[in-house]
């Protein structure tokens, strides 16, 4: 591999916002499939070395960082074996900032990952989403670049290949995609559990806790500006593309009834927060009986209702398009919802920490 005509051995990659989302210190949720892609390339096809250079926080250790990179990219149906992002690298090309002594864009430790794996500076990539780190390793000599986040647009306009497909999984990138947001929903449904034990702790007359309060008014926020526009909007656009492609209709339309029996939910959860906020006497007491039954109603129904996308629509969908097709609807997906999920990956955290819920693993 070469660049301006410079050979180039070994390309180092940022670890956050670059191969995945840390959605909590010490844990990243890898971009599939966009990040096992991107690995493969590397490794098969401009055959170079590879390792990351990443900056952790004080209180998450380097052997805590190298775990990090355990990150599970995908997982073989058949014979359970798991491949990771440690897999594509080398054990000495794990540069991180403790063990360096420096931070990005400090040019020190650019300099110590080339000098850990033995090759020339100049012989050496960086590749980030983070423009400073990128403009910290040019100046210290090595070749940069600066990757999209979220990712995705740097497939485009190439077709993305589907990767290995089984009874359950199409290998379609839009279906994990759609996944990689379930895990996030996942999160959000414990949440909703943990709301609702907290009221029906309450007496009559009870004031609700601060805390249960603020996850109230987050888990309202999410279902309005996340799950409905940014999830279940997209997944409405991808379905009458299957159609055209040939998919029955009638396979589906449980999708859509899902999905406006949860509208349905929210609406109801939103004005019974209204009413709790009113701090009507007569009337708060009722209004937090709603508002944990209907939130309740929600969770059990999506909760259902991801586990059914997941083994049934999504390789369903898959079967109808090809390559092309599902390169366009990643493209399409980019368009409908927003383009850099953290946000809400952060408010959820939020939520969570409000409850006293541990962020699963």
């Amino acid at each position: 591999m070469s660049v301006n005509g410079n050979p180039v051995e070994f390309v180092f990659f940022d670890v956050r916002d670059t191969l995945g989302e840390v959605d909590r210190p010490g844990h990243l949720e890898p971009y599939r499939p966009s990040t096992q892609k991107l690995l493969e390339a590397m490794r098969d096809q401009l055959r170079v070395r590879v390792g990351v250079i990443t900056n952790l926080p004080n209180d998450v250790s380097a052997e805590q960082g190298r775990q990090m990179l355990q990150a599970i990219l995908a997982e073989d149906e058949n014979t359970g074996k798991q491949t990771t992002i440690a897999d594509f690298l080398e054990a000495d090309g794990i540069i991180i900032n403790h063990d360096a002594g420096a931070n990005k864009p400090d040019a020190r430790i650019y300099q110590y990952a080339a000098d850990k794996v033995g090759v020339p500076i100049e012989r050496c990539a960086y590749v980030g989403e983070n423009l400073i780190e990128v403009l910290g390793a040019r100046a210290a000599g090595m070749t940069a670049h600066l990757k999209p986040c979220p990712p995705g647009r740097e497939f485009q306009p190439a077709v993305i290949t589907r990767l290995d497909q089984t009874e359950r999984d199409s290998g379609r990138a839009f279906e994990h995609f759609f996944e990689h947001e379930h895990l996030l929903g996942e999160r959000i449904f414990a949440c909703g559990e943990g709301i609702v034990g907290e009221l029906k702790k309450l007496n009559e007359g009870d004031a609700i806790p601060d805390n249960v309060r603020t996850a109230m008014q987050l888990l309202i926020y999410l279902v309005t500006y996340f799950a409905d526009q940014a999830h279940l909007q997209a997944e409405e656009a991808v379905i009458p593309l299957a159609v055209a492609r040939g998919m029955d209709p009638r396979h589906e339309q449980w999708v859509y009834d899902d999905h406006e029996q949860a509208r349905t939910y929210w609406q109801a959860m939103r004005v019974a927060w209204r009413r709790i906020q009113a701090n009507d006497p007569d009337d708060t007491w009722y209004a937090i009986g709603d508002f944990w039954r209907t939130t309740e109603a929600f969770v059990i129904l999506f909760k259902h209702h991801a586990d059914r996308e997941n083994d049934v629509l999504y390789p369903e969908l898959g079967k109808y398009f090809s390559d092309s097709d599902d390169t366009l609807v990643i493209n399409l997906l980019a368009t409908i919802g927003p383009r850099d999920f953290t946000p809400y990956v952060g408010i959820v955290a939020d939520m969570e920490a409000a409850l006293g819920i541990p962020t699963p693993a």
